[in-house]
């Protein structure tokens, strides 16, 4: 189907709106939008599934459930669908919760097409998203999953020492734009059921929307890699950025101890100081688990520091100056107080093909007109997202970019506009 057929379909199945007066005020505070997405491990069952679920209804908000084959039943089935019809996501979390990098490719396909299965048959979808039990991977599983692989990040919620508020704590230090949170609503687990009456006010107080997976990989603007292990989407940092410098141009494969890394990407230390909170790093690579920027010191106190990056998808991430000087700023030491500052891998073997350092544009940001995403650009998906907010079934990070006809309000005609402005774009 061609650009226009898409278009055009997307017009049709909005055309009924022309004749109801649809006005949406533009707020500012819709420009600030976060995304935080729940994710539930060890259901269904007919107890604390249907607490959680209640939590959610209350509060309007939205979560992905990862579900085990055998607690599937007639009655946690029904649980399992209201869940689906409140809007929430059903995935995949293996038949029998085993260690599945020990199993054979035949053995790990039955664990997965069980569950699918029976989600099917509840809700006439298969599951999108698979997260390994026990987050064991391994290149077997990989291979034959066709599912993107979902981590998170936990607070020990299936730790019956941890209080629902150090659960709730945890969660709420633990948010940013993009986050997945991983949580367990297995059977008795009323303490996480507690937490959730914390987190979820708190957090949509601070101005978090809580969406499903693939509402947080569409909105962010990423389509989600099936060779990859997602503890966080969010959105490319570094389109106002230009190379800087390049720090590293070729082929380097190891794991974490491989010496190759102190030969490959290393950077200098007083150079990163002298720019201060403008730069940012962006590596290309491949690999299950993402790059990290290591800081070590081995004189006097010693020091090895991994910083996470704040962008990955599996072929490219991108670390920020912020980031690098929080760790420097918390383990109190100077770029200069250390032996060396490298890229190397999170785990497993990675293979990197080029490192840069970036910094920021001098220009001014500018709205660009239809960029209702704020990704910087203006595409097909950002029409995606202006329809379901019409249709009152999503957000705009950008409203302001959508507002077309400059009346202070989004509507239909702004996007018969937008239909317009793609058309010609790609003519």
């Amino acid at each position: 189907m061609n650009l226009k057929s898409i278009l055009g379909s997307v017009v049709c199945s909005i055309f009924f709106l022309g004749t109801m007066h649809i006005s949406i005020p533009v707020t500012a505070a819709e420009t600030n939008s976060k995304l935080i997405a729940l994710t539930f491990d060890d259901g269904p069952n007919t107890t604390t599934t249907n607490e959680v679920l209640d939590i959610l209804e209350k509060y309007n908000a939205a979560a992905s459930f990862f579900l085990i084959g055998d607690n599937i039943n007639d009655e946690s089935a029904a649980v399992v669908k209201r869940a689906y019809d409140m809007g929430c996501e059903i995935d995949n979390h293996s038949k029998t919760h085993p260690n599945m990098s020990e199993l054979t490719a035949e053995e790990i396909i039955e664990q997965i097409e069980y569950v699918d299965k029976y989600v099917y048959e509840i809700t006439g979808e298969y599951t999108k998203f698979f997260r390994p039990p026990f987050i064991d991977t391994s290149q077997t599983m990989y291979d034959v999953i066709d599912k993107p692989f979902i981590c998170g990040v936990g607070c020990n919620d299936f730790m019956d020492n941890v209080t629902a508020q150090e659960r709730a704590d945890s969660v709420i230090a633990s948010a940013k734009d993009g986050a997945i949170i991983l949580l367990h609503d297995a059977r008795g687990n009323y303490q996480t059921v507690e937490a959730l009456k914390t987190i979820i006010p708190t957090l949509q107080a601070d101005g978090y929307e809580f969406v499903t997976l693939t509402e947080l990989f569409e909105h962010q603007g990423e389509t989600p890699n099936e060779t990859q292990l997602y503890s966080q989407v969010t959105k490319y940092p570094c389109k106002d950025y230009t190379v800087y410098k390049n720090i590293f141009t070729g082929e380097v494969t190891g794991n974490t101890s491989s010496v190759e890394w102190s030969k490959a990407a290393v950077f200098d230390g007083s150079e990163l100081a002298s720019l201060e909170n403008t730069y940012a790093v962006e590596v290309n690579y491949s690999g299950t688990y993402q790059p990290v920027i290591a800081l070590q010191k081995w004189s006097g106190d010693p020091l090895f520091c991994s910083v996470q990056p704040c962008y990955y998808n599996g072929s490219k991430a991108c670390f920020l100056a912020a980031d690098i000087q929080a760790a420097l700023i918390e383990n109190n030491v100077e770029y200069t107080d250390l032996n060396r500052i490298s890229v190397i891998p999170y785990g497993g073997t990675m293979t990197i093909t080029n490192v840069d350092i970036l910094v920021k544009n001098n220009s001014s940001d500018k709205t660009v007109s239809g960029d209702v995403n704020a990704d910087k650009s203006f595409t097909i998906a950002d029409i995606v997202m202006m329809q379901k907010y019409i249709l009152n079934a999503g957000t705009l990070i950008d409203s302001i970019a959508g507002d077309l006809c400059k009346d202070n309000h989004i509507d239909i005609f702004d996007l018969c506009i937008m239909k317009q402005m793609l058309i010609q774009q790609n003519a």
